[in-house]
C-alpha cells in the first residue's frame, strides 16, 4: 500500500510563544526532523504551511491562521493513504504509520486517542476520505473533529500503543514550552 505525507507547518504557535516548526530536538529544527521521520517511510511528503522544506513538496497556507482543516482542504492526495502529522510531534515514531496501516481496513481513518482524546493531526487517512473536507468546510465548519464526524475512523488507545511497543506520548504535540520541555527534557 502506498502511504504519503502530510507536514502541517503553519499555525500561530501563540501557546509556545514561537514557531513550533524550529524548534530543536536532538539537535535538529522540529520540522526537518519530521519530514526526515515521515519520508523515511511515505513514499512522497508535502508541507502545508509558511515555509518550504528543501526536498518536499510545498504547499503555502492560503490564509493565516485559518487551521489544519482549511490546510488540508487545499492539499490533493496522490496515494491511496495519507498519513497528517502536525509539527509538533516531538516524539514522533514512525512506526505508527505501519501499525495504522495494519489496523485501517474498514475505515476512512485510524487514529491514536491520547488522554481520552482521538489525535486526528497524526493519524492515517485513506485518500477517499478526502472528498468529505470539501464538505465539511463548505458548511463553514472549521475544526477536525467536524471532519471525523463525518468519516468512519478506528482508534488505538495508549496501551494498543504501548502493546505494539509505541510511547504514547509520541501522538501528542506540544502546545506551550512547559509541555515541550516535559516532552523533550530540554534536548
Amino acid at each position: 500500500m502506498i502511504v504519503e505525507a502530510v507536514l502541517l507547518t503553519g499555525g500561530l504557535s501563540r501557546r509556545m510563544g514561537q514557531d513550533k516548526a524550529g524548534l530543536v530536538v536532538k539537535g535538529e529544527p522540529m520540522a526537518a526532523r519530521l519530514a526526515r521521520l515521515l519520508a523515511s517511510r511515505c513514499g512522497h511528503l508535502t508541507v502545508l504551511g509558511r515555509e518550504p522544506l528543501p526536498g518536499h513538496k510545498f504547499l503555502a497556507d492560503s490564509e493565516e491562521s485559518a487551521g489544519p482543516l482549511s490546510a488540508l482542504s487545499k492539499f490533493v492526495p496522490t496515494a491511496d493513504f495519507v498519513f497528517v502529522a502536525a509539527c509538533d510531534l516531538a516524539l514522533f515514531d514512525p512506526r505508527l504509520i505501519d501499525i495504522c496501516l495494519s489496523l485501517v481496513q474498514g475505515f476512512d481513518a485510524c487514529l491514536p486517542v491520547a488522554d481520552g482524546h482521538p489525535q486526528p493531526l497524526c493519524a492515517l487517512y485513506r485518500a477517499t476520505a478526502w472528498s468529505s473536507i470539501a464538505a465539511t468546510v463548505s458548511e463553514g465548519k472549521t475544526s477536525m473533529m467536524a471532519w471525523l464526524d463525518s468519516i468512519r475512523y478506528r482508534t488505538i488507545t495508549a496501551e494498543g500503543l504501548k502493546a505494539s511497543g509505541i510511547d504514547p506520548r509520541s501522538v501528542v504535540g506540544a502546545n506551550t514550552p512547559e509541555e515541550w520541555a516535559g516532552m523533550t527534557g530540554g534536548v
